[in-house]
C-alpha cells in the first residue's frame, strides 16, 4: 500500500511536469509497469546491468541561476562537497574505519582527484579540449591504486577491492546513465548485499542533478528510507539535509 500511494503521488506530480525521481531498493519491478506506461526512465543497477553511477563524479551544476537569484556569493570547493559525500560512502562500506584511516582516506582522495588534474580550485574541474565539460573523472578503482601504496591504508583497499575487482566491480565505472527523463525510477533492488552502498549512490547522483537548476519543480522519494536513517549517523544526517534545504531547489 505505501509503494502503491507513493507512486499515485509521483504520478500526479508527473502530470503536473513535475520532475520526479524515485530511488527503489524493494521491489523495483513494481515500478516498471508506471514507468513505461507515462514514457520514464526505468534505471537497473545490479552487478549484471551495464547501468552504471561513477560515486566519484563531481557533476556539472549551473550557478547562473544562483547567481541571479542570490547575488555573487563565495564558491565554494566542488571537490570538498565531494568528499565530504565519499565519506558517508566509505562509513557505509567500512563502518569500522578509526579516526586515523579517515584522515589516511581524505589525504587519498585529494591525490587521487589531483591525478586527474582536480583540485580545490574550482576552475580545475573543465576540460580545456572541451569547453563547457568537466575533466574524466577518477573512478573508485584510482582510489583503490593509491591506497594500495601506503601499508596503513592497504585494509582500505582490500575491502575496497570487492567493488574494484570482485563481485560488486559494476561500482567501478564512469557514470553511464541519464536522468534529463521527467520521470526516472532507479531501481537498485537486486544489489542485495550491498543495497545501502546503492541507496546512498543513487541518491547521492539525484541530489547533486536536483541541484542543477532551481526554477526546475522536481521531487525526490525514497522508499524504504528508514533503511539509511537507522543504519549509520553519517547517512541519516545527510537524507535530513537534503529534506531541509530542497526546498531551496525547487523540490
Amino acid at each position: 500500500r505505501k509503494t502503491f500511494t507513493m507512486q499515485l503521488m509521483a504520478l500526479r506530480m508527473r502530470r503536473k511536469n513535475i520532475q520526479v525521481f524515485i530511488i527503489a531498493p524493494d521491489k523495483g519491478h513494481e515500478f516498471a509497469r508506471a514507468s513505461k506506461n507515462i514514457g520514464g526512465e526505468f534505471i537497473q543497477i545490479s552487478p549484471g546491468s551495464r547501468n552504471c553511477i561513477n560515486v566519484m563524479e563531481i557533476r556539472h551544476s549551473d550557478n547562473a541561476v544562483n547567481d541571479i537569484l542570490d547575488g555573487q556569493t563565495a564558491k565554494r570547493s566542488e571537490l570538498a562537497v565531494k568528499i565530504q559525500s565519499l565519506h558517508i560512502f566509505f562509513s557505509l562500506l567500512i563502518p569500522d574505519m578509526s579516526y586515523e584511516e579517515k584522515q589516511l582516506l581524505d589525504e587519498a582522495l585529494i591525490v587521487t582527484y589531483k591525478g586527474k588534474g582536480i583540485t580545490h580550485d574550482n576552475e580545475s574541474l573543465w576540460d580545456a579540449e572541451k569547453p563547457g565539460a568537466y575533466k574524466e573523472m577518477p573512478i573508485l578503482g584510482d582510489l583503490y591504486e593509491v591506497l594500495m601504496k601506503k601499508p596503513e591504508t592497504r585494509r582500505l583497499a582490500n575491502i575496497l577491492n570487492r567493488l574494484v575487482h570482485g563481485s560488486a566491480s559494476s561500482f567501478n565505472q564512469q557514470t553511464n546513465v541519464d536522468l534529463s527523463n521527467k520521470y526516472v525510477v532507479l531501481d537498485i533492488s537486486e544489489l542485495s548485499g550491498d543495497l545501502l552502498l546503492g541507496m546512498f549512490v543513487a541518491l547521492d547522483f539525484v541530489w547533486a542533478k536536483a541541484k542543477e537548476d532551481r526554477t526546475m519543480e522536481k521531487a525526490i522519494f525514497i522508499d524504504e528510507v528508514w533503511k539509511l536513517l537507522s543504519t549509520n549517523e553519517m547517512a541519516a544526517t545527510y537524507v535530513l539535509e537534503i529534506f531541509k534545504v530542497i526546498r531551496g531547489y525547487g523540490g
